[in-house]
C-alpha cells in the first residue's frame, strides 16, 4: 500500500488584511488570483512526479482567504490534484471560508469539487469585537453563511474562535461561545489572542493603546471554555481544537503527529523525506517560475533545512504536547534510542508536581491548566547548548 501524503494548498489572498494578523496574505486584483492559480497548478503538476508512491490523505486549501476567489478557480485546482495524484476515496478535504466573501453559490461549487469540511472563520458573535479585529464581516453575515452551508449539504463544518480580543469581557467570550454551541457545529476552534510583531496591533500595544483583558478575566474565559464545551457534548483533543466525537480535523492531527506533507502556493511549508522547505514568499518570483527550468528547485525554495537529532526531540516534546493524548515515552525511545526522562527528566518532574501535567503509565500529558499556559511550558523543553552537546557526545560513544 502507498505511503499516506497530506496537501496543504495556499491561497494568500485577502479582502482585507485584520489587525491581529501576522499570515503571509494580501489584497490583490482578480487579475493576479486567475495567474496565481495557473501558476499554483503548474506547481501541482510538477510536484506529482515526487508523489506517484503515495496517497493523499487529507487536503487543506488555507490562506489569506480562499473563498475570496472565484468558485470555478478553486475548481480547477481540485481537478488539478485528482488528475495528477492518488486521492484517498475517504479523503477529508477542508478549505477555510471568510463569512464576507462566501456566498451560497460557492458552497455548491465546493460540494462539486469534493470538498467536504469547511472552516469557517467567525472569530466573534460580538460585531463591536469584529470591528477591533478588523474583520470585514458581520455575525448575521456568519449566520447567512453557515445556513447556506448546511443547506448545500455540508456536515463536517468548524468554526473559528478568538478569545481575549482587546475590549473583551468576560460576559461577551460567554455569548459568543453559547451563540455558536446553539448552532451545533461539528468542530470548534479556539485561540487566545497572540499580539504579534509587524502586526498594527503589535504597534497599538507598544503604543499603549491596545486594552487587552487582565489575567482574571483571561482565566474566566479560559474556564468557561474548559466546561461549555465539554457540557454541550465537544472532546477537547489538542489546545485550541475541540470537536463531537469523530469529527477532529485530521489534517492538523498529521502537522502535531509529525506525518509527511507537502505544501504547494506561496510560502507553503513543507514535510517531505525528512527534510523541511518552504515556497518563495515572493509573488512576482513565484509568477515568473517556469517549472521546466533546470534550477527550478533553487527558485521555487527560499527555506531546505535538515532537523538535527536534538531538534526533532524539541519537535517531538512541543508537537505531541499540544495534543490531549500527551507524548509516550516508549515513542521517544523506540525513536531516538535514549530515555525522555534522561533528557526532560527535570522538565517532566517539575510540572508533574505543579499539577500541569499529569503521567499515566507511558504517556504524559498537559492538564487543561497545563495547557492555558502551554506557550511558558513549551519554552522549556528547549535543550541547552550544554545539553545538546551531551546528547551529542553520547550519541558518538554508541556509534563508536
Amino acid at each position: 500500500m502507498k505511503d499516506e501524503l497530506e496537501l496543504y494548498i495556499h491561497i494568500p489572498f485577502c479582502a482585507k488584511k485584520c489587525n491581529y494578523c501576522d499570515f503571509l496574505s494580501f489584497r490583490t486584483i482578480p487579475s493576479v488570483h486567475k495567474a496565481y492559480i495557473e501558476k499554483l497548478r503548474e506547481e501541482l503538476r510538477y510536484n506529482s512526479e515526487l508523489c506517484r508512491d503515495r496517497r493523499i490523505s487529507s487536503i487543506y486549501i488555507g490562506g489569506g482567504t480562499p473563498s475570496l476567489l472565484e468558485p470555478k478557480l478553486i475548481e480547477a485546482v481540485m481537478r488539478e490534484v485528482r488528475v495528477n495524484y492518488d486521492v484517498d476515496r475517504d479523503a477529508e478535504i477542508s478549505i477555510e471560508c471568510n463569512p464576507g466573501s462566501t456566498m451560497r453559490h460557492k458552497f455548491a461549487a465546493y460540494k462539486n469539487a469534493g470538498i467536504n469540511r469547511l472552516s469557517i472563520g467567525l472569530q466573534s458573535a460580538n460585531n463591536e469585537e469584529l470591528r477591533t479585529l478588523g474583520r470585514i464581516h458581520s455575525f448575521e453575515e456568519f449566520l447567512k453563511c453557515y445556513q447556506g452551508a448546511r443547506m448545500e449539504g455540508f456536515s463536517n463544518i468548524n468554526v473559528d474562535l478568538i478569545n481575549c480580543i482587546p475590549g473583551q469581557t468576560a460576559a461577551t467570550w460567554k455569548k459568543t461561545l453559547k451563540n455558536i454551541v446553539m448552532l451545533k457545529p461539528e468542530h470548534i476552534s479556539v485561540y487566545n489572542l497572540i499580539v504579534e510583531p509587524g502586526t498594527p496591533f503589535y504597534r497599538m500595544n507598544e503604543d499603549g493603546l491596545l486594552e487587552l483583558p487582565d489575567e482574571d478575566t483571561d482565566e474566566e474565559i479560559d474556564e468557561f471554555t474548559v466546561s461549555c464545551l465539554k457540557q454541550a457534548g465537544f472532546e477537547r483533543y489538542e489546545i485550541s481544537n475541540w470537536a463531537k466525537p469523530s469529527y477532529e480535523c485530521r489534517h492538523n492531527i498529521g502537522y502535531w503527529t509529525e506525518k509527511e506533507y507537502l505544501g504547494v502556493g506561496l510560502g507553503a511549508a513543507s514535510f517531505f523525506e525528512d527534510r523541511r522547505f518552504s515556497v518563495t514568499r515572493d509573488l512576482m518570483s513565484y509568477l515568473e517560475l517556469d517549472f521546466g527550468a533546470p534550477d527550478i528547485k533553487e527558485r521555487l525554495y527560499t527555506e531546505k533545512k535538515e532537523l538535527t537529532r536534538e531538534e526533532e526531540m524539541e519537535e517531538f516534546m512541543f508537537l505531541g504536547l499540544r495534543m490531549t493524548r500527551g507524548i509516550s515515552s516508549t515513542d521517544f525511545l523506540v525513536r531516538f534510542k535514549v530515555r525522555m526522562d534522561s533528557v526532560y527528566g527535570e522538565q517532566l518532574e517539575k510540572f508533574t508536581s505543579l499539577k500541569l501535567m499529569v503521567k499515566d503509565g507511558y504517556r504524559y500529558r498537559l492538564t487543561d491548566r497545563g495547557m492555558d499556559v502551554s506557550n511558558l511550558i513549551m519554552s522549556e523543553f528547549l535543550l541547552s547548548d550544554e545539553k545538546k552537546e551531551e546528547l551529542n557526545a553520547n550519541k558518538i560513544q554508541e556509534e563508536a
